[in-house]
């Protein structure tokens, strides 16, 4: 990932069929018209000038002589340079026109020579958006890649092949095409076919095809899911893999000890990584927005800071769940979520049902998520619409529309722009789901452009900026998370709690961590921007880079109260991971002792959290180069009636 920095995948024997199969695939490049355009000028004309004292119909016999060499050509005198340069351009241009004829089909069988030993490549599965923007990607990193697709536009097969990308056509889904891409000896392999059951079924393929060898380093397998329910599930198979393989070790320790000659442990040969776009671009969503949407939250006097949600697709759902785990500033109470919803009460138990224990502790912490019946429609979106949000919920801090479909995502935003400007009524950033990046949201939903406070569009979750090398191959997003964990590490040796064997499994590198610890260091992580807006400052965009300060300052007085919402959001993420409270903890049980009010905490427990928020704080400036600035309010201040 991209913690051990930037590579490029492909051994030298697929780099050099890349570069074939690109020489291959290029139409009629302007060189080689130039070149026999070259001997054919050269050739004419050099000809028929060293003929021409013989008469025109002579020369011009003579000239296409060459061509043929015949005898005229045999004994050219020396110095003579224009017959000389004529008889070579003559014998050149058929040479060099069938060279440039057959060069396509012998590139691409040289291409297909070389590529018999490919080895750490990356291979993706999948015919769809997604995966031809990663395997785009990938190819512009100079990465070699082969593509498994079916029915693709021969347009988009060109492109794929001018900039070396290996094409197989067929079904993903059977271990030969898989083998025949060399995916066994792949360094990843990405399933990323829009039917997730495709992609469960690549997974287990992939098993048998690496089979048992040892190997330097595992196949990482990728397997793309839309539902959030699958990529739980998913993550849950692969931390019981680690902990069976864990126990594998500590016995092939434990028998080895003392023994001459020591049990191999077992080998990791095959790496699963479930993700998911939706998940990647809610986070995405939080790293890129949360300072603007906690900055206008207090701009407009909110008491806790309120998203609207219009419409509640799977990518609206992960956007309200990863906000419950990371939006907890200090300035505001808990954050509020609305949820607008053709089938309010279908949504509300499908949320319920996938995050039961964010209900079930009343006295330690409820979501506080609402779900409002709303039939789709601009020409509901008005000030009557407006003024029963407000009545019900309170105005919104930012508002997110998500329905299942752009072109509803654009007419809904659209109309709520319209609808919040009127007389100012609703000053907030609204964000769209793009599934496809658009010309409307590059010329439209650009942000804030204006001096006043007013709504504004911007657009989130095109597979252009999700599915790239960087969020899925190399794991962009999941730096801080890492570097959150090697402060954990840290921290428990400094306590002298690592000899605990539930925790050790936890002192490893990244990669090896238990997926629910994965993600309680990416909420944390995500966190990271609204500890910075607590303290006053944001990240630094690159004009101000001059101009920034690269460690912010630390204001110890608000650590207190940073310190508690730290734990209220850590409370918050575990119960909606489904970990629960008990006296003694359990990890396989998923029961944590201090999954208590945060009154109810002991002095060291609480400085543990002071801890977490340096740490977080560090992650921050380590995740940000540019530096920070300070956070200045807009002079306008918010209409008071429009306070919450």
């Amino acid at each position: 990932m991209a913690i051990r920095g930037r590579s490029r995948y492909g051994n030298p024997l697929a780099q050099v069929a890349a570069s074939f199969t690109a020489s291959a695939s290029r139409r009629a490049p302007a060189f080689r018209w130039a070149v026999l355009t070259t001997l054919l000028v050269l050739w004419g004309v050099a000809g028929y000038i060293s003929w021409q004292g013989e008469g025109a119909t002579q020369a011009i016999y003579k000239t296409l002589g060459a061509l043929a060499m015949t005898d005229a050509y045999s004994d050219v005198a020396r110095g003579d340079w224009m017959r000389e340069a004529a008889r070579f351009a003559g014998v050149a241009i058929p040479l060099v026109g069938l060279l440039f004829a057959f060069s396509g089909a012998l590139g691409r069988s040289l291409a297909r020579v070389f590529n018999a030993g490919a080895a750490g490549h990356i291979v993706i599965a999948g015919s769809g958006p997604g995966a031809i923007s990663l395997a785009h990607d990938c190819l512009r990193a100079h990465d070699v890649v082969f593509l498994i697709a079916r029915d693709l536009p021969e347009e988009t097969k060109w492109l794929l092949a001018r900039r070396g990308g290996t094409l197989i056509e067929g079904d993903a889904a059977r271990i030969e095409i898989l083998k025949g891409a060399r995916a066994h000896r792949a360094a990843h392999v990405v399933a990323f076919e829009e039917d997730e059951a495709v992609n469960l079924q690549i997974e287990a393929l992939m098993r048998r095809a690496v089979g048992r060898r040892r190997r330097k380093r595992p196949v990482v397998v990728h397997v793309a899911a839309s539902s959030s329910a699958l990529l739980l599930e998913a993550r849950e198979m692969r931390a019981f893999e680690q902990r069976r393989r864990d126990e594998a070790l500590k016995q092939a320790e434990e028998q080895s000890s003392g023994a001459k000659r020591p049990r191999a442990a077992p080998a990791l040969v095959m790496d699963p990584r479930p993700f998911s776009l939706n998940e990647i671009a809610a986070r995405a969503l939080i790293n890129d927005h949360a300072g603007e949407i906690l900055q206008n939250a207090k701009l407009l006097k909110h008491r806790a800071v309120h998203l609207l949600f219009v419409g509640f697709d799977a990518a609206a759902e992960s956007v309200a769940v990863r906000m419950l785990m990371s939006l907890w500033s200090a300035h505001f109470d808990a954050p509020r979520l609305t949820v607008l919803a053709r089938d309010a009460k279908a949504a509300e138990r499908r949320f319920r049902s996938r995050f039961p224990h964010a209900f079930a502790y009343a006295d330690l912490w409820t979501a506080d998520i609402a779900f409002e019946e709303f039939e789709w429609s601009e020409r509901l979106i008005d000030r009557a619409f407006i003024d029963g949000v407000n009545a019900a919920r309170g105005a919104p801090s930012a508002i997110i529309v998500s329905t299942g479909r752009d072109s509803d995502n654009i007419v809904l935003a659209l109309a709520l722009k319209r609808a919040c400007n009127a007389d100012h009524v609703w000053p907030v950033p609204i964000l769209m789901k793009e599934t496809s990046q658009s010309e409307f949201s590059a010329l439209y939903a650009k942000g804030d452009e204006t001096a006043e406070h007013d709504a504004y569009l911007q657009a989130f979750g095109a597979v252009q900026v999700s599915a790239t090398r960087a969020n899925i191959i190399e794991g962009r997003l999941d730096l801080g998370a890492a570097l959150q964990h090697r402060y954990y590490e840290l921290g428990l040796a400094e306590r002298g709690v690592a000899a605990d064997r539930a925790l050790q499994a936890m002192t490893r590198n990244w990669d090896a961590v238990l997926e629910t610890y994965r993600d309680a260091n990416r909420a944390s992580a995500d966190a990271a921007i609204v500890r910075l807006f607590d303290m006053g400052w944001r990240p630094a965009t690159q004009r101000e880079k001059k101009r920034a300060v690269a460690e912010p300052s630390m204001r110890e007085e608000m650590m207190p109260m940073m310190a508690r919402r730290e734990h209220d959001r850590w409370v918050a993420e575990r119960l909606l991971n489904g970990w629960r409270p008990g006296p003694k903890r359990d990890n396989d049980q998923r029961i944590h002792p201090n999954l208590v009010h945060w009154d109810k905490l002991d002095g060291e427990l609480r400085k543990r959290d002071e801890d977490q928020v340096r740490a977080v704080m560090d992650v921050a400036m380590k995740l940000h180069g540019e530096g920070f600035m300070p956070i200045q309010d807009k002079t306008d201040a918010a209409p008071p009636a429009q306070a919450a």
